[in-house]
């Protein structure tokens, strides 16, 4: 039993290992940062300005942890592979996810739909009696869903930084929705990403690449 339980503590923290170069802090940062582009409304009216921009930062976010993790972490610390019980858990995780991801979606399909259809906005307001109580209503909502996802993404996944990253999550949508000003998630984004790059710093310090492939760039 215990040569079990130092096996799996052995894995846990090999698995743990694999967030040492702060590279998921910066890439839900970016996240952060295109959750505010789109949720925000400016004064002449939704636009589809929004979803591109937000689909340009994640594309980006996207792209530079995939290089990170390719050019950076790979060549220092290998491919690594787990066992069936950590396959198991992102099964679960994928499960628990998909269902939060689809609250997530009708929530904020119904918001947009608001802010597109005067109809829509009119029927939800009827329902929530004033504007400002349904975007507070959305905004608690859309938070609580958020951090919740967030929260089982870092206990599925060992990864207790996940815990400040969805505080951060949860308040970055609160604020935007509530208060409308982009700035906000900016601001968290970044809060977010710093720790990240202290441990990308730490994490090239620590791991320097060997001479024979530093030798080929």
């Amino acid at each position: 039993m215990s040569t079990q339980l130092d096996l799996k503590e052995i894995e846990r923290k090999a698995f743990r290992a694999t967030y040492q170069d702060g590279l998921w802090d910066m890439y839900l940062g970016l996240v952060i940062a295109a959750m505010g582009i789109f949720i925000y409304r400016p004064e002449g009216g939704y636009s589809p300005a929004n979803i591109v921009l937000m689909l340009a930062l994640f594309s980006l976010a996207y792209a530079l942890f995939w290089a990170g993790k390719r050019f950076i972490t790979l060549p220092r610390m290998g491919q690594v592979h787990f066992g069936e019980m950590r396959k198991r858990r992102k099964t679960r995780l994928a499960l628990a996810l998909g269902v939060v991801v689809l609250i997530q979606v009708v929530i904020l399909s119904l918001t947009v739909m608001g802010w597109l259809n005067p109809q829509v906005a009119t029927k939800l307001n009827t329902f929530l009696q004033t504007r400002d109580l349904m975007d507070l209503a959305v905004a608690s909502i859309g938070s609580l869903i958020v951090g919740v996802g967030m929260i089982l993404m870092a206990f599925f996944n060992d990864f207790p930084r996940g815990y400040y990253i969805a505080i951060m999550m949860s308040l970055a949508v609160f604020l935007m929705i509530w208060l409308n000003q982009p700035v906000y998630a900016l601001v968290i984004g970044g809060l977010t990403m710093l720790p990240g790059l202290v441990l990308l710093v730490r994490f090239l310090r620590k791991y320097p690449l060997p001479r024979n492939e530093a030798s080929y760039e």
